[in-house]
């Protein structure tokens, strides 16, 4: 019976130890896309529809010229988002499922400002709502 239960405990620590390092996992592609969508990928795509905020740090490229589609404010936005992300991720840090269900919301609130922003943070929306909450 003893054999059995410390089987039990073993197992259930292989399946959490491969829960932590999917999860790890998903959150470093995550983060490495992030990353890429909103401070290195130029395209000529635009998506807006809205007009944008008139504030500098709110301004993006408009129009069907080549470029970067993310205005200042969400390129510096995304660097906490993403620290986040990899945080969660280590055991001596506790960020509760709460405050990560805050931050998806915030950041599909915040990211209407700038519809490129909307269709770059869609995989990510996906990811987090059927893998990993």
């Amino acid at each position: 019976m003893v054999v059995e239960i410390k089987k039990k405990i073993e197992n259930n620590k292989n399946i959490l130890w491969k829960n932590k390092n999917k999860n790890l996992l998903i959150s470093i592609f995550e983060s490495i896309y992030l990353i890429y969508m909103f401070h290195y990928f130029k395209t000529a795509i635009d998506f807006n529809i809205l007009a944008s905020p008139q504030n500098w740090m709110f301004k993006h490229l408009i129009g069907n010229e080549k470029g970067l589609r993310i205005c200042p404010f969400g390129r510096i936005v995304i660097i906490p988002f993403v620290i986040i992300l990899l945080l969660r991720n280590l055991s001596f840090i506790s960020i509760s499922k709460y405050f990560m269900n805050i931050l998806l919301v915030l950041s599909f609130i915040l990211s209407w400002m700038n519809m490129n922003a909307v269709v770059y943070f869609i995989p990510v929306w996906i990811v987090e709502i059927v893998v990993i909450i």
